[in-house]
């Protein structure tokens, strides 16, 4: 007799089999392949009472926020034809505009660890077999981290997560896109944020003797991790210097034209009659740099300094092709 599957187990397998679907599965090919379903699976027979915990899953992982989705493909459209599921991977990254304490930080680097082993289970390998048995192309590597995840690829990330959960001091080379070296910079860590896609990290800057954020990105060296503790900001602190923050990127805004039809304008998925659009940004020379694939498709109307980058930009990469 099978060993019983419990829930938790069960929604892991499930969340497994439709993440590496790329075409979506039928609630047949579930109960068919997963484990915690193919149990009590019964071909050709009376699954009703699958069936219905299946809807009770669904329900499940959607309180949970995972964006499970169902559809029938256009080119089955019949009244025989099976509702296909799904999880997108898109769907199911780690969120952007959300802040990081130190005790979150360390969560959530447990959670990795767990779902990353995890995903390499028997039982979900099992599942990916099965579907690819099916022909089905199912990539067990995307798996690896999707989630829980923190998506990143700045190497002084777990460093400065670590940091922040002792309260220890730490130091590093930063440079800025205007400057030729690199600067030492010595931080009291407090809080690491996403915000449009870049890791920041916020905390007191010891030689300025004030609250500054920096950039995941512009850190140049590796982070060293002091002796030295310190006293971790107030909530009032932290949550003044996230304010702060924000209202700056609010305040910093390109106005960009894109002619109709033309590759920008497919790529910024405008409306039909939209040439004009505004984006938010917090370092001007990280938009210049995503900008960089559509200049000849765009014309930057503010601000001038924007524009100024771009064309710096443009003339550095043709005189290295020259």
């Amino acid at each position: 007799m099978p060993a019983k599957i419990d829930l938790s187990e069960r929604l892991f397998n499930l969340t497994c089999a439709l993440l590496v679907s790329s075409q979506g599965l039928t609630k047949a090919e579930i109960f068919a392949n997963v484990q915690g379903y193919k149990e009590r699976y019964v071909q050709g027979g009376d699954n009703e009472s699958l069936s219905r915990l299946f809807e009770r899953d669904k329900v499940l992982l959607t309180n949970v926020g995972v964006a499970w989705r169902s559809f029938i493909p256009p080119e089955d459209m019949d009244d025989n034809q099976e509702y296909r599921y799904l999880i997108a991977n898109e769907d199911f990254v780690w969120p952007s505009g959300t802040s990081l304490n130190a005790k979150q930080v360390a969560l959530m680097n447990l959670a990795a660890q767990v779902w990353a082993k995890a995903s390499l289970s028997k039982d979900a390998n099992n599942a990916i077999m099965r579907i690819r048995a099916m022909g089905e192309h199912a990539d067990a590597s995307s798996l690896i981290g999707i989630a829980p995840r923190i998506r990143t690829h700045e190497l002084s990330f777990l460093p400065l997560s670590t940091a922040i959960e002792t309260s220890s001091r730490v130091s590093f080379d930063y440079r800025k896109p205007d400057q030729e070296k690199a600067e030492v910079r010595n931080v009291e860590p407090w809080i690491i944020q996403n915000i449009s896609g870049q890791w920041l990290l916020l905390g007191f800057d010891l030689d300025r003797e004030e609250s500054r954020n920096f950039l995941l990105k512009r850190i140049v060296s590796e982070v060293d991790i002091q002796d030295f503790t310190f006293e971790p900001p107030s909530k009032s602190e932290v949550n003044a210097a996230i304010s702060e923050l924000d209202s700056r990127r609010r305040s910093l805004k390109a106005t960009i034209k894109v002619p109709a039809r033309s590759a920008g304008w497919f790529h910024f998925d405008l409306k039909a009659d939209q040439e004009l659009f505004e984006v938010s940004f917090m370092d001007i020379h990280l938009l210049a740099e995503e900008l960089m694939e559509f200049v000849d498709h765009i014309e930057i109307l503010s601000p001038p300094e924007l524009a100024e980058i771009l064309k710096v930009n443009l003339e550095a990469v043709r005189a290295s092709h020259a």
